[in-house]
């Protein structure tokens, strides 16, 4: 009876030896690959503080300016060119939809068609050789700096500034004076 108990210790302490060396092997592989990922990890924190630092010299207000400044014909914009909603045209009238279907195309098929004219579309439709002209819009007029003479852009700015100081100056005396009278 010995031998058998003694014969099973044995082969127990074989398979917890092989377990163990097991265990060790796959403990230190993924030692490994905790290593590699932590570099991997400090790899990449090094590459965002790069990429920060040029995403801070690209933007940089000093260095866009300079690049509006070569590259552009933007002025400042002026007071004159801010419109009101007095000045914007009407809507064109939104047309009524037919009850029945009809045989005629989209308006998007027809580029050249008027928008808010559906009794310009069954004559387009018929003569495929007569074009239908857009209607004229005016063209938006901007000021810039390219082609006129030289802007002195300080003296720009300091109207911009005393315009705002003025119009700010209007709302603060047209406010009520908190604690005047009958605050006692």
């Amino acid at each position: 009876m010995i031998r058998i108990g003694t014969l099973i210790w044995i082969a127990v302490l074989g398979l917890l030896s092989v377990g163990l060396f097991q265990v060790k092997y796959a403990v230190q592989a993924k030692e490994n690959e905790l290593k590699s990922v932590n570099r991997q990890i400090t790899a990449d924190r090094q590459i965002l503080r790069v990429l920060e630092a040029e995403w801070s010299y690209l933007n940089d207000p000093v260095r866009l300016a300079d690049l509006t400044r070569r590259h552009t014909d933007l002025a400042p914009i002026m007071a004159g060119q801010i419109a009101s909603f007095a000045d914007l045209r009407a809507r064109p009238p939104v047309s009524e939809v037919p009850a029945e279907p009809t045989n005629q195309p989209p308006i998007a098929a027809l580029p050249n068609a008027p928008i808010g004219q559906p009794e310009a579309i069954p004559a387009a439709v018929s003569d495929a050789s007569a074009t239908v002209a857009a209607p004229a819009q005016p063209t938006p007029v901007f000021q810039t700096s390219a082609g006129s003479e030289p802007v002195d852009e300080d003296a720009t700015i300091r109207a911009i500034l005393a315009d705002m100081e003025a119009k700010q100056a209007e709302s603060e005396a047209a406010l009520p004076v908190a604690g005047g009278e009958g605050a006692q």
